[in-house]
């Protein structure tokens, strides 16, 4: 089993090993035990736990320029956003799987230490930089990302209700529509 461990296959693990507990469980034995594997097998791959946790970490932060973004394709405004909530609803379960970054797991990391709260937070600018541009409106950038972090920060909390982000989508997306909608018939009452 062990000559077809990959890369791969130990991020995957570690990043679930994030989520659900913490940068504590992300621990060379502990993942070599999930595994079924010895330890040699993540020095094979890894220099030390440090190029993991760095990695993990910089595979987050990269991930809006990297994956998300090339997605929108030149989108903007609301045709963008409904797009982005979409991309959004499909990553949370491959998050939870281990299979993609989870921001729920790095906002976690980052409240307990200063040096990636620092990461975060300058990602975690970048990335509201971006999505205004992308939105095209900063006042529902801030409100489509509370929403988000609401969402991972409950998630936490209460797993079971992560099963809910689509619906919850929906009627940001609703909201959104309904009031682009009322400010067309004010201008329009106006004229």
């Amino acid at each position: 089993m062990e000559t077809d461990l990959g890369r791969d296959d130990w991020l995957k693990a570690a990043r679930a090993a994030l989520l659900t507990g913490g940068v504590e469980a992300v621990r060379v034995e502990k993942l070599a035990r999930k595994l079924h594997v010895t330890k040699g097998s993540f020095y094979w791959h890894f220099k030390d736990r440090e190029e993991l946790l760095d990695l993990l970490l910089r595979e987050w932060e990269e991930e809006l320029l990297k994956d998300i973004i090339p997605r929108l394709k030149g989108r903007r405004g609301r045709e963008a956003l409904r797009l982005l909530l979409r991309l959004m609803v499909k990553r949370v379960p491959l998050g939870e799987e281990g299979i993609l970054p989870s921001d729920a797991a790095i906002f976690a990391w980052a409240s307990v230490s200063p040096a990636v709260a620092r990461r975060v937070n300058l990602a975690e600018r970048k990335r509201i930089e971006l999505l205004t541009r992308i939105i095209g409106n900063p006042d529902r950038t801030e409100l489509v990302y509370l929403v988000w972090l609401g969402f991972v920060a409950r998630g936490q909390r209460l797993p079971s209700s992560r099963q809910r982000f689509p619906q919850i989508v929906r009627a940001m997306l609703d909201v959104f529509s309904a009031g682009g909608q009322r400010r067309q018939s004010r201008l329009k009452r106006k004229v």
